[in-house]
């Protein structure tokens, strides 16, 4: 199943209110069974949407994976911004896919 862009837009919230998805770091004592509560939660939310199912560390290799392409993407925005040359930059924003 593909991740759709309805799953990176409730992804997209769930970390903007879970910064600690980002970095996949859970703090404190119970720090380990937070983070597995939290994507079995997450894995039953993006689930839920009806377009097929994956199992809870599938939904984390997508997150990883949009993560790597969005600081890629990042990265050639800034390249292209401080590239010498002259003339305007040419990059297409962040925000498209």
């Amino acid at each position: 199943m593909r991740v759709r862009q309805e799953h990176c837009d409730l992804l997209l919230d769930i970390c903007e209110k879970n910064p600690e998805l980002i970095s996949n770091k859970f703090n404190g004592p119970d720090g380990k069974a937070k983070g597995h509560e939290l994507w079995q939660n997450i894995t039953h939310q993006l689930n839920s949407l009806g377009f097929g199912e994956k199992y809870k560390e599938d939904w984390r290799r997508a997150l990883i994976d949009w993560k790597c392409k969005t600081k890629a993407k990042a990265s050639k925005i800034k390249q292209e911004i401080v590239k010498t040359g002259g003339g305007p930059a040419n990059y297409a924003p962040l925000s498209d896919a």
